[in-house]
């Protein structure tokens, strides 16, 4: 009777070490594992934008994944554009320049209660977190539809003083603690004055829950921000000590609703739930992981759990075309293993 207990509980043993070795070697990510996230990563890249097909929606999320190096066949043009150069000078929505020009501020449609998605904008400041994230300078030019010339600095200039405490703040923090510095206060037309570590104690008091797409965008701005605190030689107090708290309440709970097969949940934050198709998983697991890959430090992202997410999330990269996939989840996804593997020294 023992043996019959054991023989079974030695062979799952076997293959959890047998699979934790095909992950990693040492303190390094395996060679096997690294070159097929390379190569998922090159076939989301691979797939083509069009102006014609894809939303300036579409573009940005590729923009997030691919930072500069990304192009976009434009129509008008009969030919390739690089993305951000497409977005802030090309990009059209209803045959116009998506850059209105209001009141000597560069500004995007952006989606309200009724108003359809994945058109342009469908969050506060989420062109200038987009911006921000792929390295763009403040001084990079937009061109609006009446022909006024405006730069990031413009769009950063509006994001601080239309600021409300209420406002969605993932995508703010990640533009704020890019591109101001962590000492600066600045006023909004509330009256009221702020630096990025009050934006930061405002973020960490919600239920990210609450939050788009129940809360990885939002966790994404919280380390992403906390890790630009801390590269620039922050000290880990105060609001920072708390935020750190924050992520890693929610990198817990997140550990505690993965899958057996190494996905996360596809109910987030709620409650564990298996993702039922390949673009679910897609999805969850790359929003997880995107944030993840911020908030974890290099030791933290070599554990076997979360080397089994991303496993997890290859496969099915690996098995399925991209049309199979979200234009969000994918981009999502391309992200946060670009993310990993910078971290990983990839």
């Amino acid at each position: 009777m023992m043996k019959q207990i054991l023989f079974p509980l030695l062979i799952c043993l076997a293959f959890a070490f047998l699979l934790s070795a095909e992950l990693a070697v040492g303190d390094s990510v395996s060679k096997a594992l690294s070159i097929r996230i390379d190569e998922v990563i090159k076939k989301a890249h691979a797939r083509p934008l069009r102006s014609d097909v894809n939303t300036p929606w579409v573009v940005m999320h590729a923009v997030v994944a691919f930072e500069n190096d990304l192009e976009v066949f434009n129509v008008e043009s009969d030919g390739k554009l690089n993305a951000i150069d497409y977005l802030t000078h090309h990009a059209k929505f209803e045959g116009k320049l998506i850059y209105q020009d209001v009141k000597g501020v560069p500004t995007l449609k952006t989606r309200g209660k009724g108003d359809k998605s994945f058109l342009i904008q469908d969050h506060v400041d989420q062109f200038l977190f987009a911006y921000a994230d792929a390295g763009v300078k403040l001084d990079r030019e937009i061109v609006s539809r009446t022909g006024k010339k405006f730069t990031v600095q413009d769009k950063l200039n509006f994001a601080k003083k239309s600021f409300l405490e209420d406002q969605e703040l993932g995508w703010t923090l990640v533009a704020v603690s890019s591109y101001v510095p962590f000492d600066e206060e600045w006023k909004a037309d509330t009256g009221k004055k702020y630096r990025i570590e009050d934006v930061m104690r405002l973020a960490i008091q919600r239920d990210p829950r609450r939050e788009t797409e129940g809360g990885p965008h939002h966790l994404y701005g919280v380390a992403y921000a906390l890790r630009k605190y801390l590269d620039q030689g922050g000290k880990l107090v105060g609001v920072w000590k708390d935020a750190k708290k924050y992520l890693d309440k929610y990198v817990a709970i997140t550990k505690d609703f993965q899958q057996k097969d190494g996905a996360f949940s596809a109910a987030v934050f709620f409650r564990s739930v298996r993702p039922r198709t390949p673009r679910q998983l897609i999805s969850s697991t790359g929003h997880a992981l995107e944030w993840m890959s911020v908030a974890l430090t290099t030791e933290e992202l070599m554990q076997e759990w979360v080397l089994k997410a991303i496993d997890r999330l290859v496969t099915d990269m690996e098995k399925f075309p991209t049309e199979v996939f979200s234009d969000g989840g994918l981009y999502h996804a391309a992200h946060a293993l670009r993310r990993f593997r910078e971290a990983t020294d990839g």
